[in-house]
């Protein structure tokens, strides 16, 4: 067996060290740039406090300045974030290396300009990330995304597949609290708390989950209150008719010399009509005590529904304010 020359064995390690320092200069290179761009960046104090709410580690502070987050509004938002796409809220968007964010200021949304902060911020980090660091991950976020279908699933499925593994990794990193081990090592080096950034995503979606709790359990009210009053009405309507028509021959009758054998069954067939006519007279008062109540909750079931198609508005960029 021919044995490498000394020559040949230095030349291949020069080449490793010289590939390894490559790559080191690139990852350095790309801090520096980080470091500097970073440096030019002069934040709203809303964003200043934006920045402070989310905790950063250094190196997620870092990110954060370099690729200078704004708050816009609608008409710049769009601009910048929007293009064609007129049907889904968009909160933020990470684009040329910046990120910009809607600029919400719903009371009742805390914590959504925070969570899309972090959220776009976990776009500019992935995107540093090398492919091997990405691959590193694909196991444990496919495992994290599957655990979690009913928090990314649906929104997961919206992508495209070459945009899916990205977004998993956003979206685990925003949305979702005790991630396993190796994922809570990685975000740590971003966010020093991860479960605060994952409440900011519950505390906002709770909002839109209530309220349409809210419609679900009142249609199911409204539709069961229908079905009782159709069925009570046609039994009051059933009733009232037999009755009518049963009193009818009892005033024939009591008109009609002997037609009653006796005072007793006169007063009897008497007593029993009205009897049965209070009963008719409960039902109709229990008929319109049901329409009442299935009145209120048809005004409460649109102040709901109003108020979601007012927050959908709010975080729309897209909404105008005649659509509601």
């Amino acid at each position: 067996m021919t044995k490498p020359s000394k020559q040949l064995i230095w030349f291949s390690l020069t080449s490793i060290i010289l590939l390894v320092a490559t790559a080191a200069i690139a990852i350095n290179f790309t801090i520096i740039k980080d470091f500097f761009t970073g440096l030019a960046y002069r934040p709203t104090d809303e964003m200043s406090r934006i920045r402070t709410d989310l905790n950063l580690t250094d190196k997620g502070t870092l990110i954060f300045n370099a690729t200078m987050p704004e708050l816009k509004e609608k008409s710049d938002f769009n601009t910048l974030c929007r293009g064609t796409e007129t049907e889904t809220a968009i909160l933020g968007c990470y684009r040329d290396d910046r990120v910009y964010v809607y600029d919400i200021t719903d009371e009742e949304l805390i914590g959504i300009r925070e969570l899309t902060s972090a959220h776009e911020l976990l776009h500019a980090v992935y995107h540093r990330m090398s492919s091997q660091q990405k691959q590193e991950l694909t196991d444990i976020l496919v495992q994290v995304y599957q655990e979690n279908q009913d928090t990314l699933g649906e929104e997961i499925d919206l992508y495209q597949d070459d945009q899916k593994k990205e977004e998993i990794y956003v979206r685990a990193g925003t949305e979702i609290c005790d991630l396993p081990d190796e994922l809570e090592k990685h975000y740590a080096e971003i966010f020093k708390n991860q479960d605060q950034i994952a409440d900011y995503y519950k505390s906002y979606i709770t909002v839109f989950k209530q309220i349409e709790q809210n419609l679900e359990t009142l249609l199911k009210k409204a539709q069961d209150l229908e079905t009782e009053i159709t069925t009570k009405t046609a039994e009051y309507e059933s009733g009232a008719t037999n009755l009518n028509q049963e009193i009818q021959e009892f005033n024939n009758c009591a008109n009609t010399p002997n037609c009653f054998t006796s005072r007793w069954a006169f007063n009897n067939q008497r007593n029993a009509l009205l009897n049965r006519q209070n009963e008719l007279e409960n039902l109709y008062n229990e008929i319109n005590q049901l329409i009442s109540e299935y009145n209120t909750t048809a005004t409460e079931y649109n102040e709901n529904l109003l108020h979601g198609q007012a927050l959908n508005m709010a975080i729309n960029s897209a909404e105008k304010a005649d659509q509601i």
